[in-house]
């Protein structure tokens, strides 16, 4: 059973990741997908004129390697490319994100601008508040993919963001899942197996809507990680939630209980 106890946290850090988190949920509950909006510009999720890579590459197992993985008190090493999870069979590489493309790294500048997402829609002051809030996330780096089912029923962005500030990375995934559920107009999505602080939720249902979309957040040492699904009715949630596990696994912190 997950535990849902609210975790003490100083206040410094509680404001950053309740700002943090309320943007995140004013973004999706305004039709967004979270930190970056997938553009596509059909129902398979490429754009016009972009031609996705096609062939997958082989998975790894999620154990830690000289190449990758993750040390004692939950700092990773190696290349983000490395630790986001290979393509798997039954998908190809995705759609692209903004301008950042369907497979990258990102810099430091670059990962904060992901992650702060559009907030244009906030009122001046919580937006300053947002931005002030990812700053204070300290963040190095991040890892962008998106993967499409070889059926087009399925889109989903994976991001995986490295900070030096673990104990706030803990906390915006701790206020995410309080304020995604004290909310009380997200669907509750499934569990992951074997990460049981993942939390994914779902938008209000529309009538007569053709697509539907999940987001998904957890927290593993240095790495936040944020998956953003968006699909036909009725959504695999199931397919996602077993993506996000396999994820989760290739980046666990070796300090959590398995």
């Amino acid at each position: 059973m997950t535990d849902t106890t609210e975790v003490p946290v100083p206040r410094g850090r509680r404001r950053i990741a309740l700002f943090t988190a309320a943007a995140l949920v004013a973004v999706a509950a305004a039709g967004g997908v979270g930190y970056a909006v997938l553009h596509h510009g059909g129902p398979d999720g490429v754009r016009a004129g972009h031609t996705a890579a096609a062939t997958p590459w082989p998975e790894p197992t999620p154990s830690a390697t000289k190449a990758f993985g993750a040390r004692s008190g939950g700092s990773h090493y190696g290349s983000l490319s490395l630790l986001l999870l290979p393509v798997p069979d039954g998908y190809r590489l995705g759609p692209d994100v903004q301008a950042f493309g369907n497979d990258a790294v990102l810099d430091a500048h670059q990962a904060q601008d992901l992650v702060k997402g559009d907030v244009t829609s906030l009122p001046a002051k919580e937006r300053k508040a947002v931005q002030s809030g990812v700053d204070g996330l300290r963040i190095e780096g991040a890892g962008l993919r998106t993967y499409t089912q070889h059926d087009e029923r399925l889109v989903v962005q994976m991001a995986i963001v490295q900070m030096r500030n673990k104990d706030a990375a803990r906390s915006v995934t701790t206020f995410f899942t309080q304020f995604t559920r004290a909310m009380g107009v997200f669907r509750t999505g499934p569990r992951i197996a074997g990460h049981p602080q993942a939390t994914c939720v779902l938008p209000p249902k529309k009538s007569g809507a053709q697509l539907d979309a999940m987001f998904c957040q957890a927290t593993e040492g240095d790495l936040m990680v944020k998956m953003t699904v968006n699909g036909t009715l009725p959504l695999d949630k199931a397919a996602a939630a077993d993506l996000l596990r396999r994820q989760l696994d290739r980046v666990r912190d070796p300090g959590q209980a398995v």
